[in-house]
C-alpha cells in the first residue's frame, strides 16, 4: 500500500504573520493544506492571498468555539461566550460542555460554515477544529460528523493513533484524570466515525507541536509513516502583535516554518517515496 501524507497547517487567519508563514511553508516546504479561522478578521484577506499565490495549497475549516468571537451575534449563542460576548476560555467551556445547548453550538458552526463558503466560493475541503474541541464531547463530534456528511467532506480526527500514544493527549487536551473514561471516549468516537461513513486520514500526527518542534523531529516523523494516508498537524507562522494579543503558541512558530521549508524535509519525503496529497484527494 502506498504511502500518502497531509501536511495541514493550523490557524490559518489567525494573524497576519501567520497566514504570511502558512503561505510561505506551502510554496517552500512540505506544507500542502491549511485550516482557515473564519472568525478572525484577517481570515478573508489570507484568502485572498491563498487563492492568488497558492492555488494549491488545500483550504478547510478550523471550527472554533475557543478563540476570538463568534460569527453568530453573542445574544444568540449565551452558553459560549462570556459577558464581554467573546468565546469562553478553552479551560471554562470544556468543563461546560455536557451543559451547553448542542443547538448554539450547532448555530455557529453552522455560521462559520457559510462564512467560509462566502470567501472562499465553496465550502472547505475539510473540517478540524480549534483546540480541538469537538473531539472532547460526543455530542459536539456527532454534530461535526452530521455537517461532515451533509457538505460531503472528510475530517480530522486526532484519536486514530495507537492508543498508548493517544490517551495522554487527550488527557493533556480536556484537563481530565480519568484513563478509563478518556479511553472509553476515544473508542466511542472511534466507533461512531466507523459508522458514519465519513472520511477521514488513517492516521493522525499530533506531535510536532510545542517541545518537539526541531528539524530532527519532523525528519524521524518523516521517516516513520505508515502505509495508507497519514495527516500531520502544524502550526508555522511568524509571529506578531495581533498574534500575540489571541495565542500563548508564538514564536515556536518561526521554528515549525524552519523545520518544515528545511531541503531535508523534502528530501526525506522523495527518498521514503511519500507522496504529499491534501484532504480533497480523500473525496467526501
Amino acid at each position: 500500500m502506498a504511502r500518502q501524507m497531509i501536511v495541514n497547517a493550523d490557524d490559518f487567519g489567525v494573524s497576519p504573520g501567520v497566514s504570511r508563514g502558512i503561505i510561505q511553508a506551502h510554496l517552500e516546504g512540505i506544507v500542502t493544506s491549511a485550516s482557515v479561522m473564519v472568525t478572525m478578521p484577517w481570515a478573508a484577506e489570507a484568502i485572498v492571498v491563498a487563492q492568488s499565490e497558492a492555488r494549491k495549497l488545500g483550504l478547510g475549516l478550523h471550527l472554533n468555539l475557543t478563540a476570538g468571537f463568534p460569527i453568530s451575534p453573542p445574544e444568540d449563542v449565551p452558553d459560549l461566550v462570556d459577558s464581554d460576548g467573546r468565546f469562553r476560555r478553552k479551560a471554562d467551556i470544556v468543563l461546560a460542555l455536557p451543559m451547553v445547548d448542542m443547538a448554539q453550538v450547532e448555530r455557529e458552526l453552522r455560521a462559520q460554515i457559510a462564512r467560509f463558503i462566502s470567501l472562499v466560493g465553496h465550502p472547505p475541503d475539510h473540517l478540524d477544529s480549534h483546540h480541538h474541541i469537538t473531539y472532547l464531547n460526543p455530542a459536539i463530534f456527532s454534530l461535526m460528523l452530521r455537517l461532515a456528511k451533509e457538505f460531503a467532506v472528510p475530517i480530522r480526527c486526532p484519536f486514530l493513533t495507537d492508543l498508548e500514544n493517544v490517551i495522554p493527549w487527550m488527557l493533556s487536551q480536556n484537563g481530565a484524570a480519568d484513563r478509563r473514561a478518556v479511553e472509553s471516549l476515544i473508542l466511542k468516537l472511534r466507533s461512531e466515525l466507523t459508522d458514519s461513513g465519513v472520511r477521514a486520514p488513517d492516521h493522525a500526527i499530533v506531535n510536532f507541536f510545542g517541545d518537539h518542534i526541531a528539524l530532527g523531529d519532523l525528519l524521524l516523523i518523516l521517516t516513520s509513516i505508515p502505509e495508507g494516508v497519514s495527516e500531520m498537524m502544524c502550526h508555522p507562522g511568524w509571529a506578531d502583535d495581533e498574534l500575540r494579543v489571541s495565542s500563548g503558541y508564538t514564536d515556536a512558530r518561526k521554528m515549525e516554518l524552519r523545520a518544515l521549508t528545511h531541503p531535508s524535509a523534502r528530501e526525506v519525503i522523495e527518498s521514503e517515496g511519500i507522496e504529499l496529497i491534501t484532504f480533497a484527494d480523500l473525496g467526501g
